[in-house]
């Protein structure tokens, strides 16, 4: 028995790498007709906690489901340079490493369905060139961000499916858009989106998805046509082919002057109008320190931001109809603290602008103003003239 089990051992040690098989796992060669096979690796054991060592370097597919894998470390897989197909499906993964997937410049599908994903590493797909089928369904991803776009040109099926997303940036929408049209239709290049099941707030946000889907001949193709919205409360269970969504319109801002000078101790009222869909919110904000005609006291006073003018007094801001807003903010008292540059900021769901007002104080400073303290450098020497006489 203990010579049986010894040579089953040294036959394993002799083996090439390429016919091993990791432990818990089962492994099958398949052949094909325009190459030497295909290898496949699967691993299923719920016990199993970490990507398992020793998967054989010749392996097409890998599949890692129903484990415990929490995690995928940086390089898991950078041996396996001939994987095409990793599916790390029903685990319990919540973390990817930027470099999870690096090296695998031959993989064209990835599936990640059924983990706790609440974020996507989007810049480790740098390292998949040829991938073609990525699936995100049944996690938790709260938001797509824009820069995702950068790394999607090459996905033609994309799952996003049964998440907690809101909305879809137009710029990740946008690279779908691009693609051409004038290609006879079976040859056109489509893409599969799966976006059923998640909370989607119904506003401009997302028009452009809205347009491209109904649109003749789109590249786009929805896995789900009956998609609902969740928000606003008056669309909510309505469905998304049905709507007709505005286009969102970055906010413009402006003033009636972007300088003003004014005098010590008088009021001074700014203000700002911005258009853009949807309305666009303004604030206030002081940048810059003292812009005063007084250079002893400009030696004085700091430079700091600050979020909101020290001296106003008070603020109004309207929005007259949908699209346009306007806001004022009034300084009384002017003292050389108040100069400086001011920015009313526009934001909306389509970015952001502001526009510059810079306050410029000029003046002496009287027993009515507030005064800066006096310093070695302004106080005056008494002489026989001011001198005062002797008692």
């Amino acid at each position: 028995m203990h010579v049986l089990l010894f040579l089953l051992l040294f036959i394993t040690v002799l083996l090439p790498a390429q016919l091993r098989c990791p432990a818990l796992c089962s492994c099958a060669h398949h052949r094909h007709s325009s190459d030497a096979g295909i290898r496949t690796v699967h691993c299923k054991d719920p016990t199993m906690a970490a990507v398992p060592p020793g998967v054989p370097l010749d392996t097409v597919k890998l599949r890692l489901e129903r484990t415990s894998l929490g995690r995928v470390p940086r390089l898991a897989f950078s041996a396996l340079q001939r994987l095409q197909y990793l599916w790390l499906t029903y685990n319990s993964i919540t973390t990817l490493h930027p470099r999870s997937f690096s090296n695998l410049s031959a993989l064209h599908e990835l599936r990640l369905d059924g983990n706790l994903l609440a974020t996507f590493p989007w810049q480790a797909l740098r390292d998949t060139p040829r991938l073609r089928t990525l699936s995100l369904h049944d996690n938790c991803l709260s938001r797509v961000p824009a820069h995702a776009a950068r790394f999607l040109g090459g996905v033609t099926y994309l799952d996003l499916s049964s998440n907690r997303l809101k909305t879809l940036p137009n710029k990740v929408t946008g690279i779908w858009s691009s693609y051409p049209r004038d290609k006879p239709a079976h040859v056109q290049r489509k893409v599969v989106l799966g976006l059923q099941d998640n909370p989607w707030i119904c506003d401009c946000r997302l028009s452009m998805l809205l347009k491209l889907s109904r649109a003749v001949g789109s590249s786009l193709v929805l896995l789900d046509q009956y998609l609902t919205c969740n928000s606003p409360m008056e669309l909510s269970g309505v469905l998304f082919q049905s709507m007709e969504l505005t286009h969102c319109l970055r906010p413009s801002v402006l003033t009636s002057t972007t300088e003003v000078t004014t005098s010590l101790g008088s009021n001074v009222l700014l203000r700002c109008n911005a258009t853009g869909f949807p309305t666009p919110a303004l604030t206030w904000i002081k940048v810059a320190g003292p812009n005063i005609h007084d250079a002893a006291c400009c030696r004085k006073l700091d430079r700091g931001a600050e979020k909101l003018p020290r001296k106003v007094h008070s603020s109004v801001e309207e929005s007259p109809m949908v699209g346009i807003s306007w806001s004022m903010i009034s300084l009384r008292g002017i003292s050389y603290k108040d100069a400086g540059e001011y920015r009313c900021r526009a934001r909306n769901t389509a970015g952001a602008s502001e526009v510059s007002v810079s306050l410029n104080v000029v003046g002496v400073v009287n027993k009515d103003v507030e005064a800066p303290a006096p310093t070695k450098q302004t106080q005056v020497a008494p002489t026989k003239q001011n001198r005062p006489p002797p008692p």
